[in-house]
């Protein structure tokens, strides 16, 4: 049976690249300098006991000599993920037999049943961090782009019908992230595409260099999810203020994502995207909720205070536009979101495990969601309908967890 009769969508759960997959799906030239991943202190990866692949192991990654993380040479942010990760993992048994495994498809599929999932969407770890670098070459770029959904294409079928994925693209060239998404959503039944929330070479999302995007997902019928990362090479990036600083991790991790996204969220209604493309969907993931009905009528305040001497006209407020197109996803525990669904409406939230990365909840993420005060209806939307919705995903005719109880 469903979890406590909820079905449940992750909207954003992870994949975890092994350090040998572009070695095993670039193509053409690209394949003669795939990118090199080396875990703490920048050394290659050497496998931990029990780490297949040295999979839990890479902490950055080595891109056509560039380095991502723009942290990677930073001793103090390896001791804070170091000894973030060694807490995690001791948390479940499960952990163990997933790190065996190099956090293959099976295990994920264990993994969601112990926590009660049927479906989710999966986002990738470096397939994401793989791109954040300026820098890189757009051909090369797009490559990798190429490579990341071609593995996970393979990962997910395993189990279509519960794993989902969501393409990556390089938004270092646009007519080539064009190209990708529909050869994603078309051939390999990709459920989505995910964003970059940073400018990547100054090139904010509302720029008008970046229509022709828009314009293919809003044809192809699939939302954009906008998802930042912490190994983050980008140039225009909130946390590269503090790299360097005393209590860089912590500080730097708690601006970036909000931030970032606050950025999204505005390019997407005030910039004019949601305006020009009525049927775009695009959702902001993992980076909390609790701060966007505030967001949302500050964006409203100064388009309505300043928008009149604007380049181009919008026919609503921000916020209606967010209501009209966008979800957020919430954190499993983040109580401080509670008040913000009771007064916007539960229709524009999801949720996220956030398995297996280090500061997810794995596995009592939906005990800790299940325990907020929010009722059956607000948590049916989020759990399932809402996210549905987003990702065009229909509902089983039976929950797809393996029976709870045994599970867990």
């Amino acid at each position: 049976m469903a979890r406590e009769g909820f079905y449940i969508l992750d909207s954003d759960l992870h994949m975890m690249e092994p350090g040998d997959l572009w070695d095993r799906y670039l193509e053409g030239s690209a394949r003669a300098n795939p990118p090199r991943m080396f875990g703490e202190q920048q050394k290659k990866v050497v496998n931990e006991k029990g780490d297949k692949g040295g999979t839990d192991s890479i902490r950055g990654m080595e891109v056509q000599g560039l380095a991502i993380p723009a942290f990677a040479k930073q001793q103090e942010a390896a001791a804070s993920s170091r000894e973030l990760r060694r807490r995690s993992r001791a948390r479940h048994p499960h952990f163990a037999v997933a790190r065996a495994q190099g956090f293959d498809a099976p295990s994920t599929l264990t993994a969601m049943d112990i926590e009660g999932i049927d479906v989710a969407v999966m986002y990738g770890t470096r397939g994401r961090q793989i791109l954040c670098h300026d820098d890189l070459s757009p051909d090369y770029a797009a490559a990798l782009a190429r490579a990341y959904n071609n593995w996970a294409y393979d990962y997910c079928k395993t189990d279509p019908q519960r794993l989902k994925f969501a393409a990556q693209i390089a938004m270092h060239n646009i007519p080539a992230a064009v190209e990708e998404a529909r050869r994603c959503v078309k051939e390999l039944g990709a459920v989505a595409v995910i964003g970059t929330p940073n400018p990547v070479n100054g090139q904010h999302l509302h720029d008008m260099a970046c229509e022709p995007l828009w314009t293919e997902l809003e044809s192809l019928d699939v939302p954009i999810g906008f998802h930042p990362t912490g190994n983050s090479s980008l140039k225009d990036d909130a946390a590269r203020r503090y790299v360097g600083h005393a209590q860089f991790f912590p500080i730097a991790h708690a601006i970036r994502n909000p931030v970032e996204l606050m950025g999204a969220i505005a390019s997407m209604t005030t910039g004019g995207i949601m305006e020009r493309h009525p049927k775009l969907r695009a959702a902001f993931l993992e980076g909390t909720a609790g701060w966007v009905y505030w967001w949302l009528w500050r964006l409203d305040d100064q388009w309505e205070k300043y928008g009149q001497g604007c380049e181009h006209k919008l026919s609503m407020l921000p916020s209606e536009y967010f209501k009209r197109q966008c979800y957020i996803a919430l954190d499993a525990d983040e109580e401080p979101a509670v008040d913000v669904v009771k007064k916007m409406g539960a229709e524009y939230f999801v949720v996220s495990t956030d398995y297996p990365h280090s500061d997810g909840a794995f596995p009592d993420a939906m005990k800790q969601f299940l325990g907020l005060e929010l009722n059956n209806d607000q948590r049916r939307k989020i759990l399932w309908d809402n996210c549905a919705k987003l990702y065009g995903i229909p509902k089983p005719a039976a929950p797809l967890t393996r029976e709870f109880t045994a599970a867990a």
